[in-house]
């Protein structure tokens, strides 16, 4: 099922660029981000039916919205923060510039070859969780943001063991970053996993 849009997608980006109106330049930005996540997520959904792109829509909202986080870079970088599955990293780096790729890259999770053992994807977090921890606090938040988006997204998932790897991946990766990072991130979170039964 090929589908790049719906209604939310739409009234999201629209509900984004609210925060960053006053700013030409910063719409422009977003706007451009926007469209290159929409090329990196062109026909991928989730569940068989959401556009991918809307995850990184609600990402953004969450930091503008949530957190008051109006920086058209963080934005536009969590928009992009899955990005790098389907374009390069010049390519964001050209389109948005140069702090908003160095946060995507930072935010990109390394993906394991195939689906192996949970050792094996355990070390593969463990690494990537221990370098995220060194970037920048911004990149963390787009990352936490992201997780936070999947964890609300996690509540009612039809495959439950899924979900509940999700969740304990994300207590024993995501939770003490966002501990670290932005307690209000760490909140939020926190409560989310914990709805995830």
């Amino acid at each position: 099922m090929e589908q790049s849009f719906n209604d939310f997608t739409k009234a999201g980006f629209a509900r984004l660029l609210k925060h960053f109106e006053d700013n030409t330049d910063d719409v422009v930005k977003l706007t451009r981000a926007f469209a290159l996540a929409t090329k990196a997520h062109k026909g991928h959904v989730i569940d068989g039916k959401e556009p991918h792109v809307n995850h990184s829509l609600r990402t953004a909202l969450i930091l503008a919205e949530e957190l008051q986080m109006h920086d058209a870079d963080i934005a536009s970088a969590a928009l992009l923060h899955d990005a790098l599955e389907g374009v390069q990293e010049q390519e964001v780096r050209e389109e948005c510039g140069d702090r908003v790729a160095e946060m995507v890259r930072a935010a990109a999770e390394p993906r394991p070859k195939q689906q192996g053992e949970k050792e094996e994807r355990d070390k593969i977090l463990d690494e990537y969780f221990a370098k995220l921890a060194k970037s920048s606090k911004e990149a963390r938040c787009v990352k936490l943001a992201d997780r936070l988006d999947t964890a609300r997204s996690m509540k009612n998932h039809a495959y439950r063991d899924s979900a509940l790897r999700f969740k304990e991946e994300a207590q024993r990766h995501a939770v003490p970053l966002a501990q670290a990072t932005d307690e209000r991130l760490a909140f939020k979170l926190s409560v989310a996993l914990y709805e995830i039964k």
